[in-house]
């Protein structure tokens, strides 16, 4: 039994209900819209009539044919009448499918208006939006307690997720120094420090805004060599370099941060000093200066980087591993793959006694000097190649030699002389179409310059074309040609077909 007998009916009774008697639509509160009626609705419906006068609109065709006194106070939301669209006031019950609501300005519309009755919003509708958002921030029912937390050092001891335990303790409002890469650090000796430059990627920290480089000589990281500390690789083979000679041989190499001389964000100083290894950096470190000899002139720098815990990438904290020993190692392979490709060794500066043939005739005899790199032979070879831009009509201009070549080959065949003799067994008339011998065809030219076939009677090469123009034959068709004078028996005639 319930024990609150007056809690019957939240519209009425302000002393409010122990349940929410719907999900409501939060979007919807700011509106003061009350819960929509269940099966108060449908479509078809129209705004058959205004009255300017008093501000109403009559709507007809309201499908469940329930209105009554009733629902005079409730509200009637209709979409589909264009400027008409809202939620208005019912002011008056015409018939069981036909109100009146307050509805100043309204226009008739066809009978495409969807409408939903709501009741007027109620204290009920009020906890019914607030329970409903309750349950919506818990992500547990609005009556149930939030659920714990446990800590990884006590999985046993359930923590309270509430305010006091969240503050201090958003994503943002925590920050931690990780390692940032920088690679190709130009050294030389003499060197007592490198700059790092790289517009809008190198900000200091500060008092105010902690994010970015911890700098020695600034605040709020002054005299701290722990989140300053910077470790150095060798850029070529990826491993820790290690001072020469000296007092301080087989010390390792490191670098701190420092702000004076560069300008945040766009550049960083790391000064070099060296430590023995194993020792406490922050008693027994020495400055150092670049040594000449073996030590690498490029080099790669991890260096320290404050960030906002919500602007970490998830990779973060592998930056040591990714973008040190996983990444340089990547690119040692990548560049004795490279060095494989090209058919050279570590430590060779030059092509110099990698290159056969190269005696008189051949490309590489050329060379401009004795140890010449990659670039070089290319050129070289480039040269010897030659301009692919040709002229006349066989070759195409960028053509491969291969194409270049075929054509060449193609047009000798193409231009190539048969000769074939006919020696005459009996006269030939004159006009008289006489087919050539042996099944020999040619190619006519419309042009009467006789290109494709030569014929030449008694030793002189006759001219074919019209008799009128002095000519002594006609191309007649492909198989035979038309003398315009006698061709006696025994004589011999010598055709050359071309092509």
């Amino acid at each position: 039994m319930n024990p609150r007998l007056n809690a019957l009916d939240q519209a009425l009774d302000i002393a409010g209900s122990l349940t929410q008697t719907g999900s409501s639509v939060l979007s919807e509160e700011p509106l003061g819209l009350g819960a929509a009626l269940a099966g108060e609705n449908g479509t078809g419906a129209q705004i058959s009539s205004v009255n300017g006068i008093l501000g109403t609109a009559t709507i007809t065709g309201l499908s469940t044919n329930d209105f009554a006194d009733a629902d005079i106070g409730s509200y009637l939301t209709i979409t589909g009448a264009g400027a008409n669209n809202g939620t208005w006031l019912i002011v008056a019950i015409n018939t069981p499918s036909s109100v009146d609501v307050l509805l100043p300005g309204a226009t008739t519309t066809g009978a495409t208006v969807a409408w939903t009755e709501r009741g007027p919003y109620t204290l009920e509708d009020d906890l019914n939006f607030e329970r409903t958002d309750r349950q919506a921030i818990k992500g547990v029912s609005y009556y149930l307690p939030v659920a714990p937390y446990y800590r990884p050092t006590a999985t046993g001891t359930p923590v309270a997720t509430n305010l006091t335990n969240i503050s201090g303790k958003t994503t943002d409002a925590l920050g931690f120094i990780l390692n940032r890469a920088f690679y190709n650090v130009i050294v030389a000796p003499g060197d007592g420090y490198g700059l790092l430059s790289a517009a809008g990627l190198l900000k200091h920290s500060d008092p105010i805004d902690k994010t970015g480089i911890p700098c020695f000589d600034a605040a709020p990281y002054v005299g701290n060599w722990t989140d300053c500390f910077a470790s150095i690789l060798d850029g070529y083979a990826g491993a820790e370099i290690l001072v020469d000679a000296g007092p301080h041989a087989g010390e390792r190499i490191f670098g701190i941060m420092f702000a004076g001389g560069s300008s945040s964000p766009n550049s960083v100083r790391v000064r070099f000093y060296s430590c023995p290894i194993g020792s406490d950096i922050t008693l027994s470190s020495t400055p150092y200066i670049w040594e000449s000899g073996d030590q690498p002139t490029n080099i790669t720098l991890f260096y320290p980087f404050f960030q906002e815990l919500d602007q970490i990438p998830e990779n973060g904290f592998r930056n040591v591993v990714t973008l040190g020993l996983g990444t340089d190692g990547y690119l040692f392979q990548n560049i004795d793959n490279i060095l494989l490709t090209i058919g050279t060794d570590h430590g060779d500066t030059s092509l110099a006694g990698k290159l056969t043939n190269l005696t008189a005739y051949y490309p590489f005899f050329n060379l401009p000097d004795a140890t010449p790199s990659v670039v070089e032979a290319f050129n070289t070879l480039n040269a010897q190649i030659g301009n692919r831009d040709y002229v006349g009509g066989i070759l195409t201009d960028g053509q491969t030699i291969t194409a270049s070549l075929q054509a060449l080959a193609n047009a000798f065949v193409s231009g190539a002389v048969v000769r074939t003799i006919e020696r005459l067994s009996a006269d030939i008339s004159a006009n008289t179409s006489h087919t050539l011998p042996g099944g020999l065809t040619y190619t006519q030219d419309g042009y009467n310059n006789g290109r494709y076939l030569w014929v030449f009677t008694r030793g002189v090469l006759r001219d074919p074309g019209g008799v009128s123009a002095g000519n002594d034959y006609a191309e007649t068709s492909p198989s035979s040609i038309t003398f315009y004078a006698k061709q006696k028996k025994d004589d011999h005639i010598n055709y050359f077909k071309v092509g």
